[in-house]
């Protein structure tokens, strides 16, 4: 494995594009079929310095340049050997997808269209009388499809790279959530009970001392030591209920994987209005997202999810879409995921509204001031 991914393989962050191509190269290799000939070993030679040139025109950094034109100059004789013009595109999709200086790449863009003219006009010369209209279309498109390749190959090229930069800066901003949330909680053990389970100790060094002295008072000290406990554990369970709340940012990561695994892609529109909102109201809120998209994933046969959020100066606004089959007004109350909605949303005095018509949309409205009554 490790010798095809250092000598055979293309590089990883160019996907599949560098695969596909290599299906039109049965063209030339067909024509050379069976290789018996010179001419046909001559063809066949040439494809695999082709091959070569362009895989390591992916991978090489140094000789690049060389093996560029290297590629240049084979397609440029295959074309007038075997009229096979379209292998120009090969390496229009090498050099327009690596990232280079732009005086570079206009310097390759100029020996590409060179490349391209020289055996055009020499099958021109030897062809062109026999071309009708037809053909003389055909190359048309053919010519301007050679010329736009390169930038069309970079623009995808960018947006791919632009979705792993985003992917990675999700990544870096979560690891950066969770350590920021560690030293939360490390500060809030520190300041809050490290200062408490001092004073205990000292307290019970203190009655230690009186149960000799005055073992009258050691009572007192000991019902304070008692309620000192107490105060401790009520803050531990605090903080752990803090901990098991789940955001609705980090619901939306967890979905997006499970409808992602399901087929089914996530769009979300206006994240930034959860911002402020109380973490009681969230934890709700993702309850019923959690719910909402386990019914897509089981029962919608949709192919996409819509998740938006709106805000206006009461109400908060959580709408969840689908494009999938619907849901009929009868099933709706039939359905125990939409009962357990209503319910959850009740406990932040809001109200979930259902439309089966177009697909499935959910509506989950709620005041914004309003907190939980249960914690």
């Amino acid at each position: 494995m490790s010798f095809f991914k250092r000598y055979i393989a293309m590089p990883q962050q160019y996907g599949l594009f560098p695969y596909v191509w290599l299906l039109f190269l049965f063209f030339p290799i067909a024509y050379a079929f069976p290789f018996k000939t010179l001419r046909q070993q001559v063809i066949i030679g040439l494809v695999l310095i082709f091959v070569i040139a362009y895989r390591n025109s992916y991978v090489a950094t140094t000789y690049r340049p060389f093996w560029l034109l290297l590629q240049m100059v084979v397609s440029a004789i295959l074309a007038v050997i075997v009229q096979a013009l379209y292998l120009s595109i090969y390496t229009a999709w090498v050099f327009g997808s690596i990232p280079m200086r732009r005086r570079s790449f206009w310097g390759y863009y100029g020996a590409y269209l060179l490349s391209i003219l020289v055996p055009t006009l020499f099958l021109y010369y030897y062809y062109g009388g026999q071309m009708g209209r037809d053909d003389w279309v055909g190359l048309a498109v053919y010519g301007l499809f050679c010329i736009l390749s390169p930038f069309s190959a970079g623009s995808i090229q960018r947006y791919n790279r632009k979705n792993r930069q985003l992917m990675q800066t999700n990544q870096r901003l979560t690891e950066i959530i969770k350590q920021n949330e560690r030293q939360r909680i490390a500060r809030d053990l520190h300041d809050n009970l490290g200062q408490s389970f001092s004073m205990i100790t000292l307290k019970a060094e203190y009655a230690r001392k009186l149960l000799a002295k005055k073992p009258d008072a050691v009572p007192e000290q000991l019902l304070a030591i008692e309620q000192a406990s107490r105060q401790n554990l009520k803050m531990v369970r605090d903080i752990v209920a803090g901990l098991r709340q789940t955001t609705i940012a980090e619901e939306l990561i967890n979905q997006e994987r499970n409808l992602s695994v399901a087929g089914i892609i996530l769009l979300t529109k206006d994240e930034n209005q959860i911002e402020g909102l109380p973490q009681s109201n969230q934890q709700v809120l993702a309850q019923c997202l959690h719910e909402a998209v386990t019914n897509i994933i089981r029962y919608s046969h949709a192919t996409e999810c819509y998740v938006t959020f709106a805000q206006s100066a009461t109400t908060f606004q959580m709408t969840i879409q689908d494009n999938g089959r619907g849901l009929k007004k009868a099933d709706q109350f039939k359905s125990h995921g939409i009962a357990g909605m209503r319910e959850r949303l009740e406990v932040i005095q809001g109200e979930l509204t259902v439309d089966g018509r177009h697909g499935t949309t959910l509506t989950l409205t709620m005041p914004i001031a309003t907190e939980a009554k249960n914690d």
